[in-house]
């Protein structure tokens, strides 16, 4: 009888300690400020730029052209200091993992162009499919130079999507 009786007052005095405390403040997400959202569009910058200087550096070096090679290779070296020290100032303001991030939206970011190209020259065929049907020559040639247009668009953000690490960006974007 006297266990439960003290085991009874243990918890009495446990769950008024435990009232007593204050529960924490809801704290802010350091990635909600705007000088860290600035920082980590200028990391994007810096990785886009590297990415970029690492491919034209391997495309120099396959076309025999080594000093420009030297040069993009330099040029990749400096973008990856600029890299290291954005992640060390965002890590100190409480960002986790800044580069993996960076490098995710990049990836997140290449796929919605690709994607957004690809409704684009859908639209595009179906107005040319339309003007086709209601005999408006000048429309479907039109709506041609438009489809054209949007597949070098696509062309060009599939080379970037790959060169930024995602695979298979079609695929993908379906």
């Amino acid at each position: 009888m006297k266990k439960i009786g003290l085991t009874a007052v243990a918890f009495i005095l446990a769950g008024a300690a435990f009232a007593q405390t204050s529960t924490p403040s809801a704290t802010t997400d350091p990635a909600s400020s705007t000088e860290v959202k600035a920082q980590m569009k200028d990391m994007r910058h810096d990785i886009r730029a590297y990415n970029k200087n690492k491919a034209e550096a391997k495309h120099d070096i396959n076309q025999g052209n080594l000093a420009a090679a030297k040069t993009e290779i330099a040029a990749a070296k400096t973008e990856k200091q600029d890299i290291k020290a954005d992640a060390q100032t965002l890590k100190s303001e409480g960002v986790a993992h800044p580069v993996k991030l960076a490098d995710k939206q990049v990836k997140r970011i290449d796929e919605k162009d690709v994607k957004n190209d690809l409704k684009d020259i859908k639209a595009d065929k179906k107005i040319e499919q339309k003007d086709i049907k209601e005999g408006d020559l000048v429309g479907a040639q039109a709506a041609q130079k438009d489809l054209k247009a949007d597949k070098r668009d696509l062309k060009k953000d599939v080379r970037e999507a790959r060169r930024d690490g995602v695979r298979h960006p079609i695929r993908r974007a379906k």
